[in-house]
């Protein structure tokens, strides 16, 4: 999840956070806390870095480079990149990768206290003297590591390039870039969830939101379908989500996106219940992979 807090805001929206299990990212303002609060945090890690394309992982043990979940990592850059119509940045993305969820949890607990027990984090923090933020991903080499990492970097990788990305757009490009590049795109667990029948959709309201308080399981989840049609329903449902992300390169507030949805697909909502059952029903016909937990 991302929280685009400004300074005077930042705690206040940390102390509100709701998120699925494993996805947080927030904006905080460096040098939080007195002198004895930042005296009690955990070291981060430092004994060893390596570049990884885009991104530079630190951490305290050694990590076999040749590991296939680096060269996938590298994929995924090209891929959110080249999906995206967007041109790629040099911004580097620090990860800091704590070795086992122990030492992660008392580092993000002494850090942030005000923050939920989560798996992994992406912040975008301001630099004191101005300039770009510092992109930096918290997360530890756990049985999901793959997964959390492709959702907090692609957080990262579209404000490297872009002014700003709504909540709703944000979270459901996460979704959909965390799933393995086999699938698709495809969240088995969403499409089972989405296809009850009192699910209720409304591309309007999830525009509104702007407060990760707000955000819900089933908010995640409609954001994931709303990003999923686009990407790949139609042409011209597609066309709509590439030029909407080419005006927030320049801009942070290029109004809704439903408005334009709308111009290509009558309903947007009736559109969104026939995609859903396509990929039910085409699930049905053939096998898949596991959904993801």
């Amino acid at each position: 999840m991302t929280i685009r807090s400004r300074r005077s805001a930042a705690w206040a929206l940390a102390l509100g956070l709701i998120a699925l299990a494993g996805c947080n990212s927030l904006q905080l303002w460096p040098g939080s806390g007195d002198k004895a609060e930042r005296a009690a945090i955990p070291p981060l890690p430092s004994k060893h870095s390596f570049p990884v394309s885009q991104f530079v992982f630190v951490s305290d043990f050694e990590v076999q480079r040749r590991l296939p979940i680096f060269q996938e990592l590298t994929d995924l850059r090209e891929q959110v990149y080249k999906e995206l119509r967007l041109p790629p940045s040099s911004t580097k993305v620090l990860v800091y990768l704590f070795e086992d969820q122990d030492r992660y949890e008392r580092f993000m607990k002494a850090k942030y206290p005000e923050l939920p027990r989560r798996r992994a984090f992406f912040l975008a923090q301001p630099r004191r003297l101005g300039g770009n933020e510092d992109l930096l991903v918290y997360t530890f080499w756990g049985a999901r590591v793959n997964q959390d990492l492709r959702h907090e970097l692609t957080h990262a990788l579209l404000h490297s390039v872009l002014k700003d990305v709504p909540l709703w757009l944000d979270e459901g490009l996460a979704e959909y870039f965390e799933i393995p590049p086999s699938w698709n795109g495809v969240n088995i667990y969403h499409v089972e969830q989405l296809r009850k029948p009192d699910t209720q959709f409304d591309l309007a309201r999830l525009e509104s939101l702007t407060d990760v308080q707000q955000m819900t399981p089933g908010e995640y989840r409609e954001a994931w379908a709303w990003t999923h049609m686009m990407l790949r329903s139609t042409p011209q449902a597609r066309q709509v989500l590439l030029n909407y992300l080419q005006e927030l390169r320049s801009s942070p507030q290029p109004g809704p996106l439903r408005p334009r949805l709308a111009a290509a697909l009558q309903p947007p909502e009736s559109a969104l219940q026939q995609h859903l059952s396509m990929l039910g029903d085409r699930q049905h016909a053939r096998a898949h992979p596991a959904p993801l937990p």
